[in-house]
C-alpha cells in the first residue's frame, strides 16, 4: 500500500496527545551498564553511573530508552501503518537535554511526525519525528528526534526541501580519541532496555536480513559514543551536555572496538565513531552541544 500526499498532510496536521509515562532507577542503571559503563568495578567516576550508593548520574542518551508511555496515543497517525518498514533504515538520532535526567521520574510524553520528505520514485522518503518529554510538574526534561529512511516509499508527490542537514566535521586531525572495547554479549544486555528486535540476537533472523551474525542496536552505538564524549571531554559531568546528534553510517557487530574521534570548538564537540576491527565509520557527523 503506497502512501499519498494526502496521507502525509493528514499526519502532519495531527495535534500530539500528551500521555503519562515513567521510569525507575533500574531502567537508568541498566542503560548505563548496557552501553559499557562500569566494566572496571573500581573506576570511581563510572561507579557514579552504575552504583546508586556512590552516585545517581544518568547518561543523557538514556533518553532513547526511558521514553515509555503508559499507553499508546488514541489517534496514532495512519501514515506509519502504510509505510514499508521492511525497507526502513534508522538514519539519524537527535537529542536536546533541557535539564539533567533524574534516576527515576514520572513524565508526560508527546510524539509528532514533524516532516516527510520525498526523494523521488525509487529513491525513498525521509520521515522525521520528535518526542517531547516533561516531568510530571510540566517542566521540560528532554526532546528526542530521529530521521527514518523509508527506501520503498518515494514518489508520493511531496517536496524534498527542508530535510535535516548533517553537521559538518572539522577538517583537521582530531583533538582527542577514545577507544572503547565492547562485549560480545552486549546486544543481549541492551535488548533488556526495551528494544527486543530479534535482528540483534537471533542469528537466523540476522541471516535473513543479510548479516553473517546479529548486529548491535544502532542506539547502543549512539550511547557508546556519548560514553566516550563524557569520559574524554567532560570529565564524566553529564550536566554539561545539552545536545547529542548523530548520523548512522554502517552496521556494528557486538564485541567490536569503538574508536571515537573528537574535535572541540567553543561549546560544540564534533565526533565520529570508527570500528577498529573493520576500519569503517559507523557514526558520522556527530554534534555534542555543551552548556
Amino acid at each position: 500500500m503506497a502512501i499519498t500526499l494526502a496521507d502525509v498532510e493528514e499526519a502532519l496536521a495531527i495535534e500530539p496527545e500528551e500521555i503519562p509515562g515513567s521510569y525507575t532507577d533500574r531502567d537508568s542503571l541498566l542503560y548505563n551498564v548496557a552501553i559499557g559503563m562500569g566494566k572496571d568495578p573500581l573506576d570511581a567516576r563510572e561507579l557514579e553511573y552504575v552504583c546508586e550508593t556512590i552516585g545517581n548520574r544518568v547518561v543523557p542518551t538514556a533518553a532513547t530508552v526511558l521514553t515509555r508511555p503508559e499507553h499508546r496515543a488514541s489517534n496514532p497517525p495512519t501514515l506509519m501503518s502504510k509505510m514499508n518498514f521492511v525497507m526502513m533504515l534508522h538514519g539519524e538520532q537527535r537529542l536536546q537535554v533541557h535539564q539533567p535526567l533524574p534516576p527515576a521520574a514520572e513524565t508526560l510524553i508527546s510524539n509528532a511526525i514533524t516532516g516527510v520528505y520525498d526523494k523521488g520514485e525509487g529513491k525513498g522518503a525521509l520521515l522525521t519525528n520528535e518526542t517531547q518529554v516533561k516531568l510530571k510538574d510540566g517542566s521540560p526534561l528532554y526532546t528526542v528526534g530521529s530521521t527514518l529512511f523509508f527506501r520503498g516509499d518515494g514518489g508520493f508527490g511531496g517536496s524534498s526541501e527542508g530535510a535535516p542537514v548533517a553537521h559538518t566535521l572539522p577538517d583537521r586531525e582530531p583533538d582527542a580519541v577514545c577507544e572503547l572495547a565492547q562485549r560480545d554479549d552486549q546486544a543481549m544486555v541492551y535488548a533488556l532496555c526495551g528494544d527486543r528486535n530479534p535482528l540483534h540476537r537471533d542469528p537466523g533472523i540476522a541471516a535473513k536480513a543479510g548479516f553473517d551474525k546479529p548486529i548491535l542496536h544502532g542506539l547502543c552505538s549512539y550511547g557508546i559514543a556519548c560514553h566516550a564524549v563524557l569520559k574524554t571531554m567532560l570529565d564524566y559531568d553529564q550536566t554539561k551536555m545539552t545536545g547529542f546528534d548523530v548520523r548512522f553510517s554502517s552496521p556494528v557487530f557486538p564485541g567490536e572496538t569503538h574508536i571515537v574521534e573528537m574535535w572541540k570548538d567553543d561549546n560544540v564537540v564534533s565526533f565520529r565513531t570508527r570500528i577498529k576491527e573493520r576500519d569503517v565509520i559507523s557514526i558520522n557527523n556527530g554534534k555534542c552541544t555543551l552548556a
